[in-house]
């Protein structure tokens, strides 16, 4: 299997609608105006969608007896059908049984097929054994998904598998796909095929929100608002903002981000709309900070999340970067700006101009900066102490930052 191969998953119930097609016969509407007769919405999605592989899943009781039977020429494989419809009948199908009558369905389908068994859910460990067992189906490629039929928590199991098999196998999911027999037309007569790929696009939404609290990382939102209609131009700011905030160019990260946030004061297309608010929230503090709030923010940010070198680095930075607005002097060359106001802050702690917690924070961040950002064993007993406890280390840090930057 490829990479190019498209799997079609689909779930088989256990309706009795009819006695000779289990579901009752559909006419399903697709998006291009095509239309499919079936009582089983997953053959006309086979049909619609052509795709290289069939899975089909279904429990121990479902109706795999009636859907063969749809299959099976008469007298064709006779006695294991009539061991098929004994097992459904009693709930007792097994996977040696799907595994005979396997070549039956690929013969009517005319494509590669894998029936599988797969638990009840009735537990989260049952429902965990689903997920497994889909993803074991599905080794990779594209896939599409199919909750039209089954127990009706299956759909939710199916559509949660979609965001696994995309997130945790790194699958392309390429539809989501459910034959609304409710939403049938009277009058017409017509099964409305919808799409649930806004599903997988609002999952999108809230992991790339969950892990931009956790990284910082502006780029994971650009192809969610490039793929709703936002300019090119602008989704590359974020992805530009990401970089520099990165390799510690803030002032560039800044501008990119200030760039970018016009974006959100129109209403977004699509999915991105419904989360437009949060978004301009996590980036809304860009408008009233300057270098050193910035630089500081950061630092904190890192420090939550355990990454000291950074926190210690633009802690310190904060801190230079607001004795340089002290004096009225540039943020960005170091050596006429950072370095002379550096060390006419440092002239200051040591004409005791001030109080000793400020200057003992001070001290400490810049020699806890030095000996994480260069890797070098500090002079200081202490500092080598504090770098070598975990425990020690984010709480002598926070205490430092506290002290001079308060």
């Amino acid at each position: 299997m490829t990479q190019d191969t498209t799997t079609l998953v689909s779930f088989l119930g256990r309706a009795r609608q009819d006695p000779k097609t289990g579901y009752r016969m559909a006419r399903y509407c697709f998006e291009d105006g095509t239309t499919q007769d079936t009582p089983f919405f997953g053959l006309g999605l086979l049909k619609a969608i052509r795709p290289n592989r069939l899975v089909l899943l279904g429990t121990a009781g479902s109706m795999w007896d009636v859907l063969i039977e749809q299959f099976a020429a008469e007298g064709e494989e006779e006695e294991l059908r009539l061991g098929l419809i004994e097992a459904a009948s009693e709930g007792r199908v097994d996977a040696p049984l799907l595994a005979a009558v396997t070549p039956l369905v690929e013969r009517a389908l005319g494509v590669p097929c894998l029936l599988r068994l797969i638990d009840y859910g009735r537990d989260a460990e049952g429902q965990a054994r689903i997920l497994e067992t889909i993803a074991d189906a599905v080794p990779n490629g594209r896939v599409c998904i199919d909750l039209t039929h089954g127990f009706r928590h299956l759909a939710a199991i199916g559509s949660l598998s979609a965001f696994f098999l995309e997130r945790v196998r790194g699958l392309n999911v390429a539809g989501i796909y459910y034959g609304a027999l409710d939403m049938t037309d009277p009058k017409q007569g017509g099964t409305p095929v919808v799409r649930l790929d806004g599903l997988m696009t609002i999952e999108r939404w809230l992991d790339a929100l969950s892990r931009f609290d956790q990284n910082g990382d502006y780029a994971l939102f650009a192809p969610l608002l490039e793929r709703d209609g936002v300019p090119a131009d602008k989704v590359r700011c974020l992805v530009e903002a990401a970089f520099f905030e990165r390799s510690l160019n803030l002032a560039d990260a800044r501008r990119r981000i200030l760039t970018f946030l016009p974006v959100l004061d129109t209403p977004l297309n699509g999915v991105s709309a419904l989360f437009q608010t949060a978004l301009a929230e996590r980036l809304a503090w860009v408008r009233e900070a300057g270098l050193m709030d910035y630089q500081r923010r950061l630092a904190r940010f890192y420090l939550r999340q355990g990454d000291y070198v950074r926190a210690a680095i633009l802690g310190f930075e904060a801190v230079i970067t607001r004795e340089c607005d002290r004096r009225k002097y540039g943020h960005q060359d170091h050596q006429q700006d950072r370095k002379p106001a550096e060390d006419a802050f440092e002239a200051e702690i040591r004409a005791k101009e001030h109080p000793r917690t400020v200057a003992d924070g001070y001290w400490m961040l810049k020699n806890l900066r030095n000996a994480l950002a260069h890797g070098n064993p500090s002079k200081s007993d202490d500092v080598r102490q504090i770098i070598a406890n975990p425990q020690r280390l984010p709480v002598e840090l926070d205490k430092a930052m506290q002290r001079v930057l308060s």
